[in-house]
């Protein structure tokens, strides 16, 4: 197996565990037209056969065209925000958003995160979030990987 490095030195097995996602199934994530602000906005996401719409917070603007490892690590970061909050409250005060806003969303993202989870089985973020808050290494790595 080949482990992402940075200056060849540090390997990072956290990539390596995104990675195997799209090696086992296809996965395709687009920015949506359809945002609240520059950091908070839909993508649109497949994964197999599974079409679905969902709200990242982007706050370091890491989206990127050419990077669907960090596109889908967006994904499942934006999926253990809803798992860890108690409820639409929470969750919405977490994204600083008005929950009118985003309701029809929110009663969407438990169907989301049941039929995601039957799919690519339990829902794992590979990367602490305290990584990608204080960007370590790790983070750096990912941000700069290319498909």
């Amino acid at each position: 197996m080949s482990l992402i490095q940075m200056k060849g030195s540090k390997e990072y097995t956290e990539i390596e565990k995104l990675k195997e996602t799209f090696k086992h199934h296809s996965i395709s994530i687009i920015k949506n037209k359809e945002k609240f602000r520059k950091d908070l906005y839909y993508v649109d996401v497949k994964v197999d056969d599974f079409d679905f719409k969902l709200l990242i917070d982007d706050e370091y603007g890491d989206f990127s065209d050419n990077n669907q490892l960090i596109n889908w690590f967006l994904v499942l970061y934006a999926l253990e925000l809803y798992s860890d909050t108690e409820d639409i409250l929470e969750w919405s005060k977490e994204l600083n958003i008005n929950v009118k806003i985003v309701l029809e969303h929110y009663k969407d993202l438990d169907e989301i995160y049941r039929k995601l989870t039957e799919i690519i089985g339990e829902i794992e973020l590979p990367i602490s979030s305290y990584d990608y808050t204080l960007r370590t290494g790790v983070v750096k790595a990912l941000v700069k990987y290319r498909n």
